[in-house]
């Protein structure tokens, strides 16, 4: 049996990306062959300009490649793209509610993150892309990762996903796990309570508020937590906890150390003795070494 080969593309949360496989075998100066698909990447730009996005080159990227590399923005939804031999990526996201301090671009699980109205921009902007690529390559292949709205169904594809789970379709009740465990070093939360699927238990977000959700064993000592229809989180076993007297209800707020201070104490805990004392010495300290 002879499989045709055929360009593909996939969709993971808000990335978008396309897989140019008919050209593998160029045996030219593939550094310089004109790829198909860079035509295909110039008119998502040119379609996305011009709805409204401002498109420009990324400024972040070394000036030698950043002829591969655009941005744009659309109200509160951004983009990043680049394109190269083998295909191209084009990831949204937004900053208006994320997580990692470097900015949404970084965080995982964008679309989840991102606020209604965000999400219907994306999804819109998802579709044209989609729309144009099957205009463009009539008989491209939709290799995407399924992407359901639904907490339950997002963590039933995971399992679908997974090596490590049995399951081989979603045909199942995600409840039917309820009450399985996991070894000690992948299975015991804050307090090293035995963690089972299907539990309600509370972590504290990087934002400081308290979170709480049913848990399902995802990969190794991480836990998905349903946290309302439509949410769950990734979290470590030992941040899941059962809400104690003791615990802090209200928001706490993320510990800030200034760099400033961790470099100084980086620099005394690499010095020695005589180089400290030799310090306070300067500062008018008379210290006397025994």
């Amino acid at each position: 049996m002879i499989r045709t080969v055929t360009d593909t593309f996939y969709i993971y949360d808000t990335k978008i990306s396309f897989r140019n496989n008919t050209e593998r075998e160029v045996k030219d100066d593939w550094m310089n062959h004109k790829f198909r698909h860079y035509g295909y990447f110039y008119q998502v730009l040119n379609m996305l300009a011009a709805d409204g996005f401002s498109v420009q080159k990324d400024p972040e990227v070394n000036e030698i490649i950043r002829r591969d590399y655009y941005i744009g923005k659309f109200r509160d939804l951004e983009f990043a793209a680049h394109k190269y031999q083998n295909g191209f990526e084009i990831e949204f996201f937004q900053n208006v509610n994320f997580e990692n301090p470097n900015g949404g671009r970084y965080d995982f699980n964008r679309f989840s993150k991102m606020p209604h109205m965000i999400q219907l921009y994306f999804v819109k902007f998802k579709n044209k892309i989609v729309n144009l690529l099957k205009s463009l390559v009539p008989d491209i292949c939709d290799n995407s990762t399924l992407f359901p709205k639904l907490a339950e169904e997002w963590i039933k594809c995971r399992y679908v996903e997974s090596c490590h789970h049995e399951q081989k379709n979603t045909d199942f009740d995600l409840r039917s796990l309820d009450g399985q465990t996991q070894p000690p070093y992948n299975g015991l939360d804050r307090d090293k309570k035995t963690i089972r699927n299907g539990e309600i238990k509370y972590f504290r977000g990087r934002d400081g508020y308290l979170y709480r959700g049913r848990v399902y064993h995802d990969l190794n000592n991480m836990w998905w937590v349903i946290i309302n229809k439509f949410s769950a989180k990734r979290v470590a076993a030992f941040e899941l906890f059962d809400l104690a007297p003791g615990d802090e209800r209200g928001r706490v707020a993320p510990l800030k150390i200034p760099p400033e201070y961790l470099a100084r104490k980086q620099a005394i805990s690499q010095s020695t003795t005589k180089e400290l004392v030799s310090e306070l010495r300067k500062r008018g300290l008379n210290l006397k070494i025994q």
